[in-house]
């Protein structure tokens, strides 16, 4: 658990998840419509329904879905609302119950920590001064340009923009005298460092867009030049808080958008008007091609992302680009399920133009109507091999057989090769012929690094499937009984050992379940943390046990939880050792007659005594 955690000790977790009651945090994201018992019911989250099947247990702090089979306690649930790691959801906890997180003792780390949560401060105070100025006098062509742009102040608000004035030091004046010192506002991705070594500010006369990172913090800048001059837009260099591989513009709106699909664009604009519109599921790649990070973010929150870039040739190149990484992402990753399309808008307009002059309806059915990967390339390559009118095929064979070698489903890839075979009016065959020769013009830095891929994966995929991560429902039913038992654990007239559990995953969490009976600080949240990252009969373990404690019965009375318990407990031995007397008679019978057999008969007749009391044991119990 510690690497999964951080380094968090497990105490403070405890107390983070003591004091964010699951019922308050899953209240901010859903209504509870109906109460049974201990238990609290609502529409899941997480697909969608309409009768509710979510529900909630106040006693043991757990949530679990019956539709959709999703459970855990807040810490999960926060992980898959919103769509963060499962330190990111310790944190977010821990900010809203005013938990400090306490750093690592190393002085280092602890001195760039602190560094970059000055940075981070910076870079708010940075927006405040931008959005003032937007406000100002010196923001009136910036809010000229936007209301040319038909961009709303409330959305312009909504996306935190602003205005930094056309002054080589305004900002740096500013939050100098805020209190933040040079060596945080040298590492914050504000400025650039003049001839004389001192710091200037980097965006001077531009339109200010911040960059949020996924949970809605700010980690940068992006400017666009008001009026004319070059270049027209700038981004923060990558700073000790921003990673442009690592993030997404508006992923942190779009994260919450009920659609399926995820639309890439390529300018900031392009994605305000879209939101504005009400198209809420739509980021930008911050001025880079698409990297295999972003679709890594992207793919917590959509199985289906659309590319839509402008008509112009640095648009069309960037998807290209963008494409390219996709397929090659596609070989890599051959487990992967997202979904790749293309939307081109007509005209050569830009998404942005578009859905100003047309509206959200129609920008939808562009997304709707997107190209598959392989015939937008076909077309694309189609467009590059015809000049004044004439087709060019050598260009086209060129083009066309390039891309096709970028496809890794060779299904999808001889689909597209029919295509292309009937603009050249040669064979399918030849067409794939000379795909193939294209993939195979590898450099050997390539073909090196495909074999060192290919052993990695030899190494580290099972051949397999792992039998010791299958469990019983009786054995499970047990530990959610055990969960919660605190002192009545003493009590228990005969206890459960390891022997009584499945080798494998559900032994191993059993034995960290009895050590921690032993000591008294055994409850539900306890087997939640020790399923943390194990698989149980091909779902994830949290799941598995949320269902079960969910259908456990929460039972107050002293003599009937005993009851329950060694009922349970009773049950689940005889169905233990009832397979081993099989096992155990049928190896007999294949045994020649000798020491080793007659040893083998004596454990047989132990095993037959021994159930012979389980069910006397039984009958006593529930009599």
């Amino acid at each position: 658990m510690a690497g999964r955690t951080g380094g968090i000790p497990e105490n403070v977790i405890d107390e983070i998840l003591a004091r964010n009651d699951i019922v308050s945090v899953v209240g901010q994201y859903v209504r509870f419509t109906k109460t049974s018992g201990q238990n609290l019911f609502g529409l899941c989250p997480f697909h969608s329904e309409d009768t509710p099947s979510f529900s909630v247990s106040t006693s043991k702090q757990i949530y679990y879905c019956f539709g959709c089979h999703k459970g855990g306690n807040s810490i999960h649930f926060i992980m898959e609302v919103e769509k963060c790691t499962y330190i990111e959801a310790i944190k977010l906890l821990a900010e809203r119950a005013q938990i400090q997180i306490p750093e690592p003792e190393d002085e280092n780390y602890r001195k760039e920590a602190a560094i970059r949560d000055r940075v981070r401060e910076a870079l708010v105070e940075a927006a405040r001064f931008y959005y003032k100025n937007l406000m100002s006098e010196r923001g009136a062509a910036a809010r000229q340009y936007l209301e040319n742009r038909r961009i709303s102040p409330q959305t312009a608000r909504a996306f935190g923009l602003g205005y930094a004035p056309d002054d080589w030091s305004a900002l740096f004046r500013h939050l100098r005298t805020a209190g933040f010192s040079e060596e945080v506002l040298a590492q914050s991705g504000l400025f650039t460092k003049g001839k004389k070594g001192d710091l200037l500010d980097l965006f001077r006369g531009r339109l200010m867009f911040p960059i949020f990172d996924v949970m809605g913090k700010i980690i940068a800048f992006g400017g666009r030049i008001i009026g004319d001059g070059n270049p027209k837009y700038i981004n923060s260099p990558e700073s000790v808080v921003y990673s442009k591989q690592r993030n997404l513009y508006a992923l942190n709106f779009a994260k919450s958008s009920k659609e399926k699909r995820m639309i890439i664009a390529e300018g900031y604009m392009d994605v305000i008007s879209m939101h504005q519109a009400g198209v809420t599921n739509a980021v930008a790649s911050l001025g880079t091609a698409l990297t295999d990070r972003q679709l890594d973010l992207l793919s917590r929150f959509t199985e289906e992302v659309v590319l839509f870039y402008d008509s112009d040739a640095a648009g069309q190149a960037a998807a290209l680009r963008g494409l390219q990484m996709l397929l090659a992402r596609g070989k890599r990753h051959t487990a992967s399920t997202t979904r790749i399309s293309v939307a081109m808008v007509p005209d050569g307009k830009d998404p942005d133009e578009y859905i100003r002059e047309h509206g959200a309806d129609a920008f939808r059915a562009l997304v709707q109507n997107a190209f598959s990967v392989m015939d937008y390339l076909l077309y694309t390559a189609k467009r590059q091999s015809s000049t004044n009118g004439k087709f060019d095929a050598r260009t086209y064979q060129n083009l066309a057989c390039t891309y096709l070698s970028w496809e890794p489903n060779a299904v999808l890839r001889e689909r597209a090769a029919n295509t292309a075979a009937a603009v050249l009016g040669v064979s399918v065959t030849s067409v794939l012929s000379e795909a193939e020769r294209i993939s195979g013009e590898k450099s050997s830095q390539e073909q090196a690094e495909e074999s060192r891929r290919i052993e990695r994966q030899q190494v580290t995929v099972p051949s397999a499937p792992n039998s010791g991560e299958t469990a019983s429902r009786p054995e499970l039913l047990l530990l959610c009984q055990l969960a919660g038992l605190g002192p009545l654990y003493t009590e228990l007239p005969e206890k459960p050992i390891l022997s009584d559990f499945t080798p494998g995953v559900c032994r191993d969490i059993a034995r960290d379940a009895l050590i921690l009976l032993e000591s008294g600080k055994f409850d539900s949240l306890s087997l939640m943390n020790l399923c943390e990252d194990r698989q149980l009969n091909g779902r994830p373990a949290r799941e598995v046990i949320s269902e079960l404690l969910m259908r456990t019965q929460s039972i107050k009375n002293k003599d009937r939880r005993l009851f329950y318990l060694l009922d349970s407990l009773y049950r689940l031995r005889l169905t233990v050792y009832s397979v081993k007397k099989n096992e155990l008679a049928a190896l007999i019978d294949t045994m020649p007659e000798g020491a080793d057999r007659e040893a083998a008969k004596k454990n047989l007749l132990q095993i037959a005594d021994y159930l012979r009391y389980l069910r006397q044991r039984l009958k006593e119990v529930q009599s």
